[in-house]
């Protein structure tokens, strides 16, 4: 939902903390809202979002890729997560002031040593007969 309402005004969250630190200088954003339907426009959508991990689509939500579900999963909450936390500054009206983590800051942050994207796993399904 967070994520679906900053990609309606046009916007992408930014890394403001640890988990929005995972999309680098941000996600891409996809500005044309109709459904994706064919090849063409999937093509353009992948194409759009190049090297990064992620891309918000302006009314329809956001495409995730990783090198497992686990990974696509957890980063899929991460974004959602970024997008609370983009959301709550705008709200707050203190976009100024907050702070988007340097290069080298989000470079050293989004590690996935120490099974981060395992335990979000095990989190995000605890309890799940089908996990």
């Amino acid at each position: 939902p967070a994520v679906m309402i900053l990609g309606t005004a046009g916007r992408v969250p930014m890394a403001r903390h640890g988990m929005g630190s995972y999309f680098g200088d941000g996600p891409a954003l996809w500005s044309d809202p109709q459904l994706v339907r064919d090849d063409q426009l999937a093509s353009a959508v992948i194409e759009t979002m190049g090297q990064k991990n992620a891309v918000v689509m302006r009314g329809n939500g956001l495409v995730v890729g990783a090198s497992s579900l686990e990974k696509v999963i957890s980063l899929t909450w991460y974004l959602e997560d970024a997008a609370k936390i983009e959301l709550a500054v705008l709200s707050a009206g203190i976009e100024s002031e907050s702070i988007i983590m340097s290069a080298e800051e989000r470079e050293r942050r989004a590690v996935s040593a120490g099974g981060i994207f395992e335990r979000m796993w095990e989190f995000l399904t605890a309890g799940d007969p089908e996990a």
